[in-house]
């Protein structure tokens, strides 16, 4: 497992998720992405693509097939990752409580101005139809009372056809609290109906 934090966390927020998931003799691996924990911060570079090809980097040596799990901005890393690295190397795709279309009102002008910016000013769906195309199983969470989600897009995610290779799951909580409260439960209902 890859279990990717977003913007301001850190690789201990995911932990839970990969401790109760990752299957005995597997991996799980915890990132920190660039300008948090040890990893640097660059005066510029804070676009998914930029901590896309960061995770890229340290790709090789992990087992195949990677099951890639993304928290808020961690998940529009994942998104890329996935698209970019494709099924041969990424076996599923959970997208927690992150939105995926434009919405330039929630750019905060602050210390990550770039990343704030660059996540909310371009549409990013085409990607969760990217991955799917590929075949590989993506799974959209979004918390009920979270923000991070605007309720239009909300809508039309949860509105969409559930596939093989698509589908998406309202559960209570906030941003992070249903990352303790019912991600793992979601997520091992995910991997059990998809792989068995």
């Amino acid at each position: 497992m890859l279990l990717l934090h977003g913007f301001g966390d850190d690789k201990t927020v995911l932990r839970p998720i990969g401790d109760a998931l990752c299957p005995t003799g597997a991996v799980a691996v915890y990132p920190s992405l660039r300008a948090h924990g040890a990893s640097p911060a660059p005066a510029w570079g804070y676009s998914p693509l930029d901590f896309a090809a960061d995770v890229q980097r340290i790709a090789d040596p992990l087992p195949r097939p990677v099951h890639v799990v993304g928290h808020s901005y961690g998940a529009l890393v994942a998104a890329v990752l996935a698209v970019s690295l494709g099924p041969s190397l990424i076996a599923s795709v959970a997208l927690l409580d992150q939105a995926f279309e434009p919405c330039m009102e929630r750019y905060e002008a602050d210390e990550w101005a770039e990343g704030s910016f660059l996540k909310w000013h371009y549409d990013y769906s085409h990607l969760i139809d990217a991955i799917s195309s590929l075949g590989t199983p993506v799974l959209s969470v979004i918390a009920r009372d979270s923000p991070v989600v605007p309720e239009g897009e909300r809508t039309r995610m949860l509105s969409r056809r559930t596939t093989r290779t698509f589908s998406c799951v309202l559960t209570e909580g906030s941003h992070t609290s249903f990352l303790r409260d019912s991600a793992v439960e979601i997520l091992a209902d995910f991997y059990q109906a998809t792989f068995g």
